[in-house]
């Protein structure tokens, strides 16, 4: 069993999903609502984008020659990387209108988190782990094992990551780490 892409996929959604929009959106959901409602209804629809993600990506896989998908992912990443680096995210989430109601915090939370992850860098992500490994189990697994894990920090620490790391390094960590692997998948494919 190799466990590259689950690793790959951890890493890279661990390093990246940190001080992106949807962390912005679980911080400011999470301080109105419950914790545990905040957690769920953002995993789970981390847990479809990220399924819809690895669907198309094995698609691709059994279509698509390696060698162009290796090319396209590494081009991909690249482009991430750079678009992370020099274009600063605007912030959005402190206007948002909450969902009242028993299970407003659930509702709010799955439906904010599945439209600001859908076409995000992190699914295009997952994707392009898909694609270029073949092993699209494993890649869902790391990027909801690395999901999982950022959220419940997000939820649990709220506004204190954002007081003591500053966006800038969050950012170009992110985009570093876009670009690493985007290199990778590259020379990979023009060595073939």
């Amino acid at each position: 069993m190799d466990l590259a892409p689950l690793i790959s996929a951890f890493v890279l959604i661990a390093v990246t999903e940190i001080g992106d929009k949807t962390m912005i959106a679980v911080i400011t959901l999470s301080s109105k609502h419950s914790r545990r409602t905040v957690f769920i209804g953002a995993i789970l629809a981390l847990a479809l984008v990220s399924g819809i993600g690895v669907l198309i990506g094995e698609v691709l896989f059994d279509l698509v020659p390696r060698q162009i998908v290796e090319i396209a992912a590494g081009a991909l990443f690249v482009l991430a990387g750079l678009y992370t680096l020099l274009v600063p995210e605007k912030e959005d989430g402190g206007g948002l209108r909450m969902i009242g109601g028993r299970y407003g915090g659930l509702i709010a939370s799955f439906a904010l988190v599945a439209l600001m992850e859908l076409g995000d860098k992190t699914q295009l992500s997952i994707i392009a782990l898909s694609a270029e490994s073949g092993e699209a189990l494993m890649v869902f697994v790391g990027a909801i094992a690395a999901f999982a894990m950022i959220t419940s920090i997000e939820v649990l620490l709220g506004g204190e990551i954002g007081k003591r790391v500053k966006k800038q390094y969050i950012r170009w960590g992110s985009g570093a780490v876009f670009l690493i692997f985007g290199v990778i998948f590259l020379v990979q494919a023009l060595l073939q």
